[in-house]
């Protein structure tokens, strides 16, 4: 299947905080949300959303007040066609509300492996549950040594380091693995190799399961 490679920047961050990664066009949203959450260095603790054209995926729940669609449903491919300026964008943390605009930037490129994989970006992501935009820049002033108590306080809750120029590329690629595993594009071996052979075996089964059942399907 080929690739599309996306640039996914989180708006309101000075210095920009941002990737670019290779994604399968095939990939559906919620293994995209799973993507983002890996390159940008967030958690998945929190609810998300995805919007293109006034149309909303993530995972309805009783608090939501619009129509929203499953992202399992929807495929990337689809959305990339339909984007508006070739951009959609991504919501985590409806809290926080870390707003991610997403440029797709190339579609049917060649296949790569392993895929999903980062190319590059800049900056270190925010913690968690560090108040938003607002936080982020407390905790940034007071890691430089000029933050007020407030500032300190969210340093402390970092244990007292963070270098927002940091990008742990090594610690992303280790993020990725299980996701590419699913791809069977090369990083399926690596991901069971950290795995005991009981449970490779029954992610293996489970693959096979789940392949049958596309095939019924379609």
């Amino acid at each position: 299947m080929p690739d599309i490679r996306l640039r996914i920047e989180l708006l309101d961050t000075d210095p920009l905080v941002w990737r670019r990664v290779l994604v399968p066009e095939q990939i559906n949203l919620h293994r995209l949300h799973e993507v983002i959450q890996a390159v940008m260095g967030w958690e998945d603790c929190h609810l998300f959303e995805f919007e293109c054209n006034g149309r909303y995926y993530g995972e309805p729940d009783d608090w939501s007040g619009r129509p929203i669609a499953l992202a399992r449903n929807a495929k990337l491919k689809t959305l990339a066609s339909r984007a508006k300026d070739h951009t959609f964008h991504y919501l985590y943390d409806f809290g926080d509300d870390w707003r991610h605009r997403i440029v797709v930037e190339a579609t049917g490129l060649a296949e790569t492996h392993p895929c999903p994989r980062l190319i590059d970006g800049a900056m270190a992501c925010p913690p968690e549950d560090i108040g938003g935009t607002p936080g982020f820049e407390a905790l940034k002033d007071a890691a430089a040594g000029r933050g007020d108590e407030h500032g300190e306080m969210l340093l402390e809750a970092v244990d007292g380091h963070f270098d927002p120029e940091k990008l742990d590329e090594e610690e992303i690629d280790f993020m990725l693995e299980p996701i590419q595993a699913g791809f069977r594009r090369g990083g399926r071996q690596v991901a069971d190799r950290r795995m005991s052979p009981g449970i490779a075996a029954k992610r293996d089964t489970e693959a096979s399961l789940h392949e049958e059942n596309l095939r019924s399907i379609e």
